[in-house]
C-alpha cells in the first residue's frame, strides 16, 4: 500500500494502521482459525512502537517469535555497526507472536526462503530470518552483535 503524500518534507514513521491490519489478515490466513486479526494487529502496533523507540542502534531479538526458529533484527535509520542481541520483555501478546512466527515460518518453507527484509519510509529496516542464517545476515548488514542480556547481568 502506498503512503499518502504529506505537505512536510519529513517522511512518515513506520507503517500505517491499514498496513498493520493487512499484515494481521495475512497472518490469520496462514496461522489458522484460532488467530485473532485485532489481537495480531495490536501486537504489530506494539512491536512498531518498540522499534521506533530503539533508535540507539541495531537490535536483534532472538526470542520474539516463540517456537518459530526465527530471529528479528531491527536496524534504525541512523544505523551503526554495533548491534545488541537481546530478549524482549513487556506486555506483548505471546499467542499473537506465536501465530506471527508460525505464519512466517510456513511462508519461508513454502517459498524456500530463509529471510524477509522490510524497509520503512524513514529508512529503518526490519529483517526476519531463520536462526541458522544469522551469521550471513550479520555479515550482509555489516553488524556485529554483542549479547545485551550478558551485559545486563554484570
Amino acid at each position: 500500500m502506498p503512503h499518502a503524500e504529506t505537505l512536510t518534507p519529513a517522511l512518515p514513521l513506520g507503517f500505517s494502521a491499514e498496513e498493520l491490519a493487512a499484515a494481521a489478515r495475512w497472518v490469520v490466513a496462514r496461522a489458522g482459525p484460532a488467530s485473532s486479526t485485532p489481537r495480531i494487529a495490536a501486537t504489530f502496533e506494539a512491536l512498531q512502537a518498540v522499534a521506533l523507540r530503539a533508535r540507539r542502534g541495531p537490535v536483534c531479538i532472538r526470542d520474539l517469535l516463540p517456537g518459530s526458529g526465527l530471529e528479528v533484527l531491527h536496524i534504525p535509520a541512523a544505523r551503526s555497526g554495533m548491534g545488541q542481541l537481546t530478549s524482549l520483555t513487556g506486555e506483548i501478546d505471546q499467542a499473537a507472536l506465536r501465530d506471527i512466527g508460525r505464519a512466517l515460518r510456513a511462508e519461508f518453507i513454502a517459498s524456500g526462503t530463509d529471510m524477509l527484509r522490510l524497509e520503512s519510509d524513514d529508512g529503518a529496516e526490519l529483517i526476519v530470518y531463520a536462526i541458522e542464517v544469522r551469521a550471513i545476515v550479520m555479515a550482509a548488514t555489516n553488524i556485529q552483535l554483542i549479547d545485551g542480556d550478558a551485559h545486563a547481568q554484570n
